[in-house]
């Protein structure tokens, strides 16, 4: 996949138009390092992606939940309980 085609098969699981209508600038860099590395760098697997996606399902808005993916992601460390 492209990085294009990760970003929007991002958008479509976090239920969003398009990562730049989030508002919040981290964010929007966040999701493109995440399809970066998936597409270009290949440091994760859409699968990873999908584990990182699962774990934080119950976090919103949508801004803090791709930072919460992020650090998934990055650091494989388990999520804190939500308040």
């Amino acid at each position: 996949m492209t990085r294009d085609e990760v970003l929007k098969w991002l958008c479509e699981k976090l239920g969003i138009r398009d990562h730049l209508s989030l508002g919040d600038g981290g964010a929007t860099h966040r999701l493109e390092w995440i399809a970066m590395e998936v597409a270009h760098f290949r440091k994760w697997t859409l699968e990873d992606v999908e584990e990182a996606l699962k774990a934080t399902e119950g976090i919103r808005p949508a801004a803090r939940r791709v930072r919460e993916i992020y650090h998934y992601l990055a650091f494989r460390l388990p999520l804190r309980a939500q308040a």
